[in-house]
């Protein structure tokens, strides 16, 4: 069985360079040709949260509260029907040092929920919360391995079949 990624929530994280105490790197998305471009893990964040609220999916649960006056994160919100992806295969764009494609189902408890495959080493992992998929992401860069991983073949070679051991979070 082959399984496919698709959704309007799909980004492909690219790691270009690893410092001392963190990475940087581009982001894509199917709504543009250019990538976006982040110098440090906390900017990568933003620059998702800001994604999601532009295409307002997943829907965020909770409101943020900030000592700054109130203002909309993102830009403006892009309508359903004004989401026509420009780019059709996100997962080919690839980082120097390693590439995540990331797919957020859900923005609970003020934090995200969802699924982050690992591309050099075809393993998909679900996590719970933002920070543990940076930790995924860290564990990943640092010592090549990456826990509770299930092995998928949307980025295998075409003809290659590939058995998965799937892995649910407990």
């Amino acid at each position: 069985m082959t399984e496919r990624l698709y959704g309007p929530n799909l980004l492909a994280i690219g790691v270009d360079t690893i410092g001392s105490t963190d990475y940087s790197g581009r982001m894509w998305n199917a709504y543009q040709t250019e990538p976006e471009y982040f110098s440090n893990s906390m900017e990568l964040l933003r620059m998702m949260e800001a994604f999601f609220d532009r295409i307002n999916f997943p829907q965020g649960a909770v409101h943020y509260r900030s000592f700054q006056k109130e203002q909309r994160r993102g830009g403006p919100a892009m309508r359903a029907e004004d989401r026509k992806p420009v780019m059709s295969e996100i997962e080919k764009n690839r980082g120097d040092k390693g590439t995540f494609i990331v797919q957020v189902m859900y923005r609970q408890n003020a934090t995200w929920q969802g699924q982050v495959i690992w591309a050099e080493q075809n393993k998909k992992v679900y996590f719970r919360s933002a920070m543990e998929l940076l930790k995924l992401m860290d564990s990943a860069l640092e010592n090549g391995t990456i826990e509770q991983g299930e092995k998928i073949s949307f980025l295998l070679p075409e003809g290659k079949k590939e058995d998965r051991d799937e892995t649910e979070p407990k």
